[in-house]
């Protein structure tokens, strides 16, 4: 696996606020609840709609009701159709460095409490102390790794 570039690292960190704002802005609508939104605000009706996007009334209906989900493709279309952009966007839940420590942490625990089993049987079961710095070792390790002992499972 690549080192991440630091340009990269920044692209990103000046992308996401935007699409965090956009995401708490649409308050959870769907694709579909938007395009009626817009639809209605251009004043066309959904057999236009349709006819302008190459495709069905009976489709514009259904995704605009939830029961049907379109492709990317058919998204376009729609979207085209009313004169507007189609933008796609990816919003961390969390920072991606907290992403990747919890991760490191998450396979850690589980290499842990594996040695802890194995030693228990034994009747060798390391001190609380010994465990927090196997744990804080192994979670260093994973961190400085290339990245696949990280998300591997």
């Amino acid at each position: 696996m690549a080192k991440p570039k630091k340009s990269e690292k920044l692209f990103l960190e000046a992308i996401f606020p935007s699409a965090k704002v956009l995401q708490k802005k649409l308050h959870g609508l769907s694709v579909g609840q938007l395009i009626p939104l817009i639809r209605r605000q251009l004043k066309m009706s959904q057999r236009t709609l349709a006819t302008r996007a190459s495709t069905h009334q009976a489709n514009i209906a259904r995704i605009e009701s939830g029961h049907l989900d379109p492709n990317i493709s058919t998204l376009k279309k729609i979207v085209d159709a009313m004169d507007c952009d189609l933008v796609i966007s990816i919003v961390p839940r969390t920072d991606l460095e907290t992403t990747r420590k919890n991760q490191a942490k998450i396979k850690a625990e589980r290499k842990i409490r594996y040695l802890h089993g194995t030693m228990s049987l034994e009747k060798q079961a390391p001190n609380e102390k010994l465990l927090k710095e196997l744990l804080d070792e192994e979670i260093n390790k994973l961190l400085d790794s290339s990245g696949s002992a990280l998300w591997d499972e």
